[in-house]
């Protein structure tokens, strides 16, 4: 293996404080002599990410290779995301149809007439860079429809019952 392969993890038992899951795909960034250096992607949340160091003999190598504009945008920024990789990936707290209040008055909600207490509903299981959609529309007294669906950070979110 060398580095900028793609990886294919066939034993995941090790790597449990990662929360990384059998067959999940990664990109070695560093190869020593019995370890490597992987990039691994939260199938959760869209750009968030983890480098986490796994034993050669618990992945496989894959025969495909990562093009090369993207190879090429991945050496320009190697410095950048090693320092900004987290520890483990994080599974979303917030999961598809759960009921949801904002906790924060805020201009970039405020602008589609969000405002803090308003409820919504989740409308997937995945994040965009902490971020979910959030379908806070209705119906009110009069037959009106109110309400955006709109994109709101996870921290800015609190699950009711």
């Amino acid at each position: 293996m060398k580095k900028f392969d793609l990886i294919l993890l066939k034993n995941e038992k090790p790597y449990k404080e990662y929360n990384l899951v059998k067959d999940m795909h990664g990109i070695v960034i560093k190869y020593n002599f019995d370890t490597l250096d992987v990039l691994f992607f939260n199938p959760e949340n869209q750009g968030d990410y983890i480098i986490a160091k796994i034993y050669t003999c618990d992945v496989v190598a894959e025969k495909e290779q990562l093009p090369d504009n993207i190879l090429k945008e991945l050496i320009s920024k190697l410095d950048t995301i090693k320092t900004q990789a987290k520890t483990k990936i994080e599974p979303l707290k917030i999961k598809a149809y759960d009921m949801v209040e904002l906790l924060v008055e805020d201009h970039k909600y405020a602008k589609y007439g969000i405002h803090k207490g308003d409820k919504g509903c989740v409308m997937e299981n995945f994040a965009i860079q902490d971020y979910v959609e959030v379908d806070f529309s209705g119906i009110d007294q009069n037959g009106e429809y109110y309400g955006d669906c709109i994109s709101v950070k996870i921290d800015d979110l609190k699950v009711i019952k």
